[in-house]
């Protein structure tokens, strides 16, 4: 089999931990080498002259998975000027910064195929690269973090960014529990990726809702100020049974994605109006909630089928991606159909 590179640019700071396991997931599955570069480190001109000249053209398979768009300059690294694929892609994360598309990507012939977390940008990408561009939104490990577990002992997890009158965990605490609600704040911070991701996922696995605001409703300055966009917040809550209170973004991967159950829309980002409605449907909750979220998370939202579209249009396959999508659908049979 060719060789293959995936290309991963760390964008430091909190919040980026699903992006770094994402991007070693990938590489597994497509048995290729991970390159974690250093966001931080600038680009020559030498480099970025040599990113300019038509591609050197060998064997094998490139991926870069750019938290931002700027990382897409990931091909101008001295470790990948110095190999020649024959087909690279890149993956956009924080697609929705459309301003922000570097050179590179607009560079005729740097990239073969672009995927873009956000539907509704796709032309917008595809018109400014001139690159064949697909939409690939945001997913989960389902299969091997996620949960159908009943027992569930946190009525509301907290989960990332909050809006105002959210943010106190100890006032937010104190008012759920005058709603007869058990509430749990902020999940420890790890500096290792792994052991982050593991414990959020562990305490949304623990909780009957999880609850999350979109970045208009509680923004922030790395947020985008209008565009809304679905995020591991959802995801990763998904996948571990919970059901996910407070105000979803208004995008095509929450309407096509997501599912009836999923989401306890609130009406506003009011404290008490929101602790009393998920109150009332608590009442109502029952443990096949947590069973249907699991099963319809490892049908839609596994990264397995995120690298299955990759092989698709890459023609890259491996033993280990059939193996782990036979895996998956085993599952998704197990979990029965709801």
């Amino acid at each position: 089999m060719t060789a293959a590179t995936v290309y991963y640019t760390d964008n430091g700071g909190r919040g980026w931990a699903t992006v770094e396991l994402q991007a070693r997931l990938m590489a597994r599955l497509f048995e290729a080498d991970l390159v974690r570069l250093d966001a931080s480190g600038g680009y020559s001109k030498a480099a970025l002259a040599a990113g300019l000249l038509p591609r050197r053209r060998a064997s094998g398979f490139a991926l870069v998975i750019a938290p931002a768009p700027a990382h897409l300059n990931a091909v101008l690294s001295a470790h990948a000027l110095r190999r020649a694929h024959e087909f690279v892609a890149g993956w956009v994360v924080d697609s929705f910064w459309t301003e922000r598309i570097p050179r590179i990507a607009r560079h005729r012939g740097a990239f073969d195929h672009l995927f873009v977390t956000d539907a509704e940008l796709v032309d917008v990408w595809r018109t400014s690269t001139g690159t064949a561009t697909t939409w690939l939104p945001f997913a989960s490990d389902v299969l091997d973090h996620g949960s159908a577990g009943t027992d569930r002992p946190v009525d509301l997890q907290r989960i990332g960014r909050m809006p105002a009158t959210w943010d106190d965990d100890r006032q937010v605490g104190a008012r759920a529990e005058s709603h007869g609600l058990r509430y749990a704040g902020r999940t420890q911070f790890f500096a290792d990726p792994l052991d982050n991701q593991r414990g959020l996922l562990q305490a949304a696995s623990r909780a009957v809702f999880t609850v999350a605001f979109s970045n208009t409703a509680a923004p922030a300055e790395y947020t985008h100020p209008n565009h809304e966009y679905l995020t591991g917040r959802w995801t990763d809550s998904l996948a571990c049974g919970a059901v996910v209170a407070g105000i979803a973004p208004r995008c095509q991967a929450t309407r096509e994605l997501l599912w009836d159950g999923a989401l306890l829309e609130l009406e506003s980002v009011d404290l008490d109006q929101g602790l009393a409605a998920v109150r009332s449907a608590r009442d109502h909750w029952t443990p096949d909630s947590a069973r249907r979220n699991y099963a319809m998370a490892l049908q839609r939202l596994d990264w397995r089928r995120r690298a299955e579209v990759i092989s698709t249009v890459s023609g890259r396959s491996t033993p280990t991606l059939i193996a782990e999508l036979a895996r998956l659908e085993l599952a998704i049979t197990e979990a029965g159909p709801w």
